[in-house]
């Protein structure tokens, strides 16, 4: 039975929430083929006074960058990517046709 913990900033609307444990209980039936009955999504928030990114809180600014958006859009980590483009088969080298023996 499969449990995951999620922690995020407080203040998430109700509906991410919602869309979050969703998607990761796809995700773990689909990898470990469980029924969804059989996972538990546990969703642990935390003040932005009582988490800190590179030394500095994240009440105080941290985690605002472009390598960390305040809000991520947590569906992209749960897109699947797109399937690539089917690759002809390479053609196979031709081998040598047989020489025939020289005749003297």
């Amino acid at each position: 039975m499969p449990v995951l913990t999620i922690r995020i900033g407080k203040g998430q609307p109700l509906d991410i929430k919602r869309r979050l444990a969703a998607s990761l209980t796809r995700a773990v039936t689909e990898v470990l083929d469980v029924s969804p009955g059989m996972v538990t999504v546990l969703i642990e928030e935390f003040e932005r006074d009582n988490w800190a990114t590179g030394g500095e809180l994240h009440i105080d600014g941290a985690g605002r960058d472009k390598e960390m958006p305040a809000l991520a859009d947590l569906e992209a980590f749960f897109r699947k990517p797109a399937a690539a483009k089917p690759v002809a088969p390479k053609a196979q080298p031709r081998k040598a046709a047989a020489k025939s023996p020289r005749r003297r």
